[in-house]
């Protein structure tokens, strides 16, 4: 049998397979952990142990900060762009065999997720845009965030979900971890951003709110959290055959890894290309890039083009920001905030054993002293190969 047809027949039980357990299988989401406490910039990061059950799709975070605005000059505190999006600063997910799948920030799942769901993740129309005389709209606030807090001791508060992925999807089950074991265990660990409050004048790109006055004006309140797990139950065993007494699982998902990385890159000159390189031995699907001048992020005034180049010549496509920001909307229906653009490819995606040299390239218009890029990448590995590929690029 060639190569062809063996990775075919592979395939091809991969997806009975799966097709088999979304059928057969108890779709459970329970909460595993919850905990109340006051960060105070060093006791931020919340560690929880993956529950031992069934095939793991991911996890749903929801949290809910309080802050206090101490600022004596009335000085309100605002919300930034990325707003409640950055109330967490990194998550990390650790599988059963120690492999980090997911080391990634706030903003950059957000995106994802609105990718995926092709809305920005958790909203509501707002009732004065629904044609009904039925009071829809925005009624539970499931995500939330005070718009300004006032100074002298107002206080504000934000409440946010995120998902974070094991499996691709519900239904596609790459990337999914089986944690029905005793004899490994994985982490869930987020961090609950430690400068939420940047004055002005400073980068608050990764901060939730701004404003005048010093950073340690806005006090951190109670921080409430629960970590739910969605997972298959009842997974199936072989009940013959040498595999006798094992789960049956999807072979080719099993052993694929969804993951979400995150890096910064600097030295960003004006009118020159500034390459962004893929890895090697990863599929991926997207890379989301926030374009941050130190502090100032525009609506594509500051970008003459994006590229994406193989080999550093073929160029897959070569398009002005506002072109590239039209295809955001098309996929999520509404713009990304100021300075974001998200490169998706989920249905072609860029493997790099086949491409080979990859690299996203950035001309801007200006480039501060400080200027990055803040990159968020969305990719699959073999767990067999990806060991051997270069790390991320780092600044």
């Amino acid at each position: 049998m060639d190569m062809a047809t063996a990775r075919a027949q592979l395939a091809g039980v991969n997806a009975q397979i799966t097709d088999h357990l979304l059928a057969v299988c108890e779709d459970m989401t329970q909460p595993i952990a919850s905990g109340s406490f006051t960060p105070n910039g060093s006791n931020n990061v919340v560690n929880v142990p993956m529950r031992s059950v069934g095939l793991t799709r991911g996890w749903l975070l929801k949290i809910k900060q309080s802050f206090t605005n101490n600022n004596a000059a009335a000085h309100a505190a605002t919300l930034t762009d990325w707003g409640a999006a950055n109330l967490i600063s990194s998550f990390i997910m650790t599988d059963l065999d120690n492999y980090q799948r997911i080391n990634s920030t706030g903003w950059h799942l957000f995106m994802l997720n609105s990718a995926k769901e092709g809305w920005p993740f958790g909203g509501a129309l707002v009732a004065s845009a629904i044609d009904t005389p039925v009071k829809m709209g925005n009624v539970f606030s499931a995500i939330s965030a005070t718009a300004s807090i006032a100074a002298g001791g107002g206080t504000g508060s934000i409440q946010m979900y995120y998902w974070i992925p094991a499996a691709y999807s519900k239904r596609d089950l790459r990337g999914a971890i089986y944690t029905g074991v005793v004899n490994a265990t994985g982490y869930v660990q987020f961090t609950v951003n430690p400068t939420p409050f940047v004055a002005s004048g400073s980068d608050a790109t990764l901060a939730c709110y701004t404003g005048l006055g010093a950073a340690a004006d806005l006090a951190f309140g109670t921080c409430t959290w629960t970590l739910y797990q969605n997972y298959l139950d009842q997974v199936p065993r072989y009940e013959s055959g040498p595999n006798k007494g094992y789960p049956v699982l999807p072979p080719l998902s099993i052993r694929s890894q969804y993951r979400l990385q995150n890096t910064s890159l600097t030295g960003i000159s004006a009118g020159q290309d500034f390459p962004i390189p893929f890895t090697n031995f990863q599929s991926f699907l997207s890379a989301s890039v926030i374009y941050d001048q130190n502090g100032t992020l525009a609506a594509g005034t500051d970008i003459n083009q994006w590229k994406l180049l193989a080999a550093n010549t073929l160029q897959f496509f070569n398009l002005d920001p506002i072109t590239q920001a039209l295809r955001g909307r098309v996929r999520i229906k509404t713009d990304w905030p100021l300075g974001s653009y998200m490169f998706d490819f989920r249905e072609q995606p860029i493997n790099t054993n086949q491409a080979g040299n990859m690299q996203l390239m950035l001309n801007p218009v200006t480039a501060a002293a400080q200027s990055q890029t803040l990159v968020g990448w969305e990719s699959f590995a073999d767990v067999n190969t990806v060991l051997g590929a270069q790390s991320l690029p780092a600044s």
